[in-house]
């Protein structure tokens, strides 16, 4: 029992008491003070001492905590402090049982389930976003959770619901469970909140039909949410439990959760999304293990890409990068430099707008970093419009055909300088790459202009074609991608 929970038991029951302790302090056991304790006894932090006010043999000792009152009213405030703290060790037994339960292999669902069956309940647990993380079996007949289990989440509208419910009776500094009647679907409710750091982050409902909760009943609700409190903990990389929401409905988006099911997740949630957006794909070439994770590697990284929402995933560490904020600092450049200098490959979607395509645009990210593995490419940073026309050829079935779709003049020159130890095959590499300007080509090559000239018309004639010819030069720019591709693949 805390501190400040004394002092509001005083105050909601108008008693006329003096305090001398601090509000964090923490109490298991109450006691009258009397002029035979010894020192030892007084001294103790833990337990609480009531003392008469009339009392004149009565000295308050730094080392004890008290409280001076009327002796009219010391039974009661006994008896509800009493009270308090037989509650709170019910609410810990049930606590520390519900937890060997689980710690001796028996899964949460086992107990809810067990629970339930034993008392006639059906019990839901919920995170804010309305996904469903828990709940017991049998579900309640021809109600509404029979669709919201077999969905995974709860609705828009009973999310609001509760929200509304939740803003109107959440007073003081600490919150009990409490019980609501839904007339439209004549249940009865008895709900707790689920915190991290004061946040809340979800709820535990316990529904039936009539409204006969026990005692027992308040005790393992608030049991049951400290568990999934510790659970979501657990499961957070970070302390900031927007990250853990952001994750759960990344994460689902990636396992397919259906359009109309997400849509109704984020509107429920809150949470926002940039106006454009990127996803970046991180992968270490190294492991170094979750803690380097989260205290080294995600600090580090807010440095280059600002306030980001990010996902743990099999894949690497996914982040949703706010376009705005990184266009005027390009990736490429300090980015790249960090990524480097941490064994990291990173890969960029294209932008995108609607949080629903993230999966899309993840599989840019993923699909440029696995590519660029596979050409054995070193750059760390890896725009996905860059590597795009790689992995259009990637997912075509026969490989072998692609050397047949490229442009012949391109293995003319490739045997020929073999034969003759010449170099117009990337003589004309270097002219598509610096857009067909031959002076830039001439000057990037370390050519005298003439000589640039004389190998360009050189080209034209071996391989019969024109390389003014707009449509000639695009076919030549593809099909050197083919060409480093199929070199790459069979090297």
């Amino acid at each position: 029992m805390k501190g400040y929970e004394v002092e509001t038991i005083i105050k909601e029951n108008n008693l006329d008491a003096v305090t001398f302790f601090s509000s964090d302090a923490t109490f298991t056991d109450i006691d009258f003070w009397s002029e035979d304790l010894d020192s030892s006894a007084l001294s103790s932090q833990d337990t609480l001492f009531i003392v008469p006010i009339s009392n004149s043999c009565f000295v308050h000792c730094d080392h004890s905590c008290n409280i001076l009152i009327n002796e009219s009213q010391m039974p009661l405030l006994y008896r509800l402090l009493h009270n308090k703290l037989k509650k709170e060790q019910t609410a810990e037994r049930a606590y520390t049982k519900l937890l060997r339960s689980v710690y001796s292999g028996e899964s949460m669902q086992s107990v809810l389930d067990e629970y339930a069956a034993d008392n006639g309940h059906f019990i839901v647990v919920l995170d804010v976003s309305g996904r469903i993380l828990a709940n017991s079996f049998p579900v309640i007949a021809n109600t509404v959770w029979e669709e919201a289990v077999k969905n995974g989440f709860c609705d828009y509208n009973f999310m609001d619901h509760i929200r509304s419910r939740s803003k109107k009776r959440r007073e003081g500094s600490f919150e009990l469970p409490s019980v609501y009647y839904c007339q439209n679907k004549a249940l009865y409710y008895l709900s707790n909140r689920i915190h991290i750091s004061d946040r809340h982050v979800g709820n535990v409902f316990m529904i039936r039909k009539t409204e006969d909760f026990t005692d027992q009943d308040y005790d393992i609700i608030t049991t049951i949410a400290r568990i999934f409190s510790d659970i979501i903990r657990k499961e957070q990389q970070s302390n900031d439990v927007n990250t853990y929401l952001y994750g759960g409905i990344m994460g689902d988006l990636l396992s397919g959760m259906p359009e109309s099911q997400a849509r109704a997740r984020l509107k429920t949630s809150g949470l926002t999304f940039p106006k454009s957006m990127r996803v970046v794909l991180l992968r270490s070439f190294q492991y170094y293990g979750d803690r380097y994770l989260k205290t080294t590697l995600l600090p580090k990284l807010q440095s280059y890409i600002p306030d980001f929402p990010y996902l743990v995933h099999r894949d690497g560490l996914i982040i949703i990068a706010d376009n705005d904020k990184i266009k005027d600092s390009p990736l490429k450049g300090n980015f790249d430099r960090f990524c480097t200098s941490q064994h990291l490959v990173a890969g960029v979607s294209d932008i995108f707008t609607d949080p629903i395509q993230f999966p899309e645009y993840f599989e840019q990210a993923s699909g440029v970093v696995k590519l660029a593995q596979k050409l054995n490419r070193n750059t760390s940073v890896l725009m996905f419009r860059d590597y795009a026309f790689y992995i259009l050829l990637d997912n075509i079935d026969n490989q072998h055909k692609l050397k047949a779709i490229a442009h012949p003049a391109l293995t003319t020159l490739r045997n020929y300088d073999e034969e003759k130890k010449s170099s117009l095959f990337e003589t004309l590499r270097a002219f598509i790459s610096y857009g067909f300007s031959p002076t830039e080509t001439a000057d990037a090559l370390f050519l005298h202009r003439n000589t640039f000239n004389y190998r360009k018309r050189k080209i034209e004639e071996l391989c019969g074609i024109s390389l003014e010819d707009n449509r000639t030069r695009f076919q030549l720019a593809c099909s050197y991608r083919i060409f480093d591709y199929l070199d790459a693949s069979f090297e």
